[in-house]
């Protein structure tokens, strides 16, 4: 059953009342010098008839395109030294190169204070300008104002899983790397596509390319959750982004930029929930959405202590992926979480302590920090949901460099039961007022209570 039409609209009145009010790159150590070789390891100090046969996959590739490789240098222009560094791989013969977004965002954000520069494997230090940005995918274009020759042809992402494959980048500044590891698929159940890659990424590998045999790159190093568990975005995104840089649409900002792919991100996102039949939980005596689609997985929790006079049953639900902005601000996720308690001996008076104090307990919300957003803004009411009398709060910070979008924070309580009662919140960040406004109303009315 559905909040009643009067309970929706006042939702609505003063949900727009508040808001309308409302105005894996690295950091690194101090500079070690550069190697100044111009090939690596005594292969490469030997005369080339003195090599010996090469008969290693890593070596073959590491050997033939070292050269197209680059570590990805964010210069403090202030101190003259690296703040970020991770790595990067020219694409084209006339100097595109891919790296990720999170490597240059400072860049990106405060260009009068950082600039971004290349390291070849041969010590040659170039200067590269921005040309595009996927921040959805974590992905960035460069664009070098010297000419240099080598560079990798991107293939696709499509392969068995089991298949070996390569990657390169500069992990910790220690010089140029390969890791060879195994390809396992598109990861599923997840927001934003990305490949499976068991094998060792390191911090400053993030932009780096992975190979397979013949030196194609199928996909840009990401990220990593260590023990051989890492993710690479997949070749076919930044074929996409480069298509978008030879004919590019009219450029105002990158803040606008940002923005505008935020938007139809969320958009995707939210639209897809609203459009889903989300499957239902049992909660106490209520029915409450559960893993809303696959993109989401849900957690449960549980205490029924014998010195205590009550017991409460949790469960926590939310998407896998969320956006780097920048190293203060994530976004793009959402979240929510129920908590039912039953009176085991507690009076009313003292249950209603307890379940005022857990209501009024604030989400976490370590998205973002005070330069990035604005205050919360809060609204409380009640509403009827499913037959039954429910106290709402519902919360909005508006993002100060990206007007449209909003973290919202919407916290209900059923209010009709002296000694039980379930308890939900609902968080999504970065969304429109309209979206957020759909989607908490559609929440609220997938609650059923049990007659």
């Amino acid at each position: 059953m559905s909040p009643s039409r009067d309970a929706g609209f006042a939702l609505t009145a003063f949900f727009y009342v508040f808001l309308f009010s409302l105005a894996c790159a690295d950091p690194v150590p101090d500079e070690v010098p550069a190697a100044a070789s111009s090939s690596p390891g005594s292969v490469a100090a030997q005369p080339p008839s003195s090599r010996p046969f090469i008969t290693d996959e890593a070596q073959k590739l590491y050997e033939k395109y070292q050269s197209a490789v680059y570590q990805i240098r964010v210069i403090d222009l202030a101190s003259g030294k690296k703040s970020v560094i991770g790595s990067g791989f020219q694409f084209t013969n006339d100097g595109a190169i891919a790296t990720n977004f999170h490597v240059i965002s400072d860049a990106v954000h405060e260009p009068k204070r950082f600039k971004v520069e290349l390291l070849r494997y041969d010590g040659v230090v170039g200067t590269v300008d921005i040309k595009a940005i996927d921040v959805v995918h974590d992905l960035a274009i460069l664009q070098t104002r010297d000419r240099y020759d080598s560079f990798l042809e991107l293939g696709s992402s499509e392969f068995p899983k089991g298949t070996r494959i390569f990657s390169m980048g500069n992990p910790h500044d220690l010089g140029m790397s390969i890791v060879e590891g195994t390809y396992n698929g598109l990861l599923e159940k997840t927001l934003y596509r990305k490949i499976h890659f068991s094998g060792s990424l390191n911090g400053g590998m993030s932009g780096g390319p992975a190979m397979d045999y013949e030196g194609r790159v199928i996909g840009v190093n990401v990220s990593t959750y260590g023990n051989q568990l890492s993710f690479l975005v997949p070749v076919e995104y930044l074929k996409e982004l480069y298509a978008r840089v030879k004919y590019p649409a009219p450029f105002d900002n990158w803040s606008n930029a940002i923005e505008r792919q935020l938007l139809a991100n969320q958009l995707d996102l939210i639209d897809t929930l609203l459009k889903t039949s989300w499957e239902k939980q049992t909660m106490g005596d209520a029915r409450v959405p559960g893993e809303m689609t696959e993109l989401f997985k849900c957690w449960g929790d549980s205490k029924d202590n014998s010195e205590e006079l009550y017991t409460w049953t949790s469960l926590r639900c939310s998407s896998q992926d969320d956006i780097f902005v920048s190293s203060d601000l994530r976004t793009g996720q959402v979240i929510y979480n129920y908590l039912w308690i039953k009176s085991k001996g507690l009076n009313t008076f003292r249950f209603y302590n307890l379940y005022e104090h857990w209501f009024s307990q604030p989400f976490d919300f370590d998205n973002a920090k005070k330069d990035d957003v604005k205050n919360f803004q809060c609204e409380a009411g009640f509403v009827r949901i499913s037959g039954e009398n429910w106290k709402v709060m519902l919360c909005a910070r508006q993002y100060k460099s990206f007007p449209q979008l909003y973290d919202i924070n919407l916290n209900i309580a059923s209010a009709e039961h002296y000694r039980k009662g379930l308890l939900a919140d609902l968080v999504a960040l970065g969304v429109t007022k309209d979206k957020a406004l759909q989607l908490t109303r559609k929440f609220m009315g997938a609650i059923e209570w049990k007659k």
